[in-house]
């Protein structure tokens, strides 16, 4: 192998090994990228979880207090609703012996 036959496999060689540099460089860095990038999703998801978590929580002590708000409402009405039937109740009781005493009064002129 001459001098010129030399040098010119080793430029050839160094060519190569420049390029395959570039190359794989080239190809690491474009991994890197997706990489990065899909940790910065990762971490938004995660901050987008911990938002619609921290928000259910605050709808379901929201609908908590809203189910024990109408409980009580529902409570007083039936209590109401329970006095407008003992009242209804007696007043026909009321009624049955007023007309009952009637009833007996006219009988008795009718004799």
């Amino acid at each position: 192998m001459t001098r010129a036959e030399l040098v010119t496999v080793i430029t050839l060689a160094l060519l190569v090994a420049v390029l395959l540099g570039w190359i794989l460089r080239w190809a690491f860095g474009s991994i890197r990228r997706v990489r990065g990038g899909g940790v910065e999703t990762v971490e938004e998801m995660a901050a987008r979880l911990n938002a619609a978590e921290e928000a259910q929580a605050t709808l379901a002590a929201q609908l908590a207090a809203t189910d024990q708000s109408l409980r009580s409402q529902l409570r007083g009405k039936e209590a109401e609703l329970e006095a407008a039937m003992d009242g209804l109740r007696q007043a026909r009781q009321h009624s049955a012996e007023w007309q009952a005493a009637y009833e007996a009064l006219k009988e008795g002129e009718a004799r």
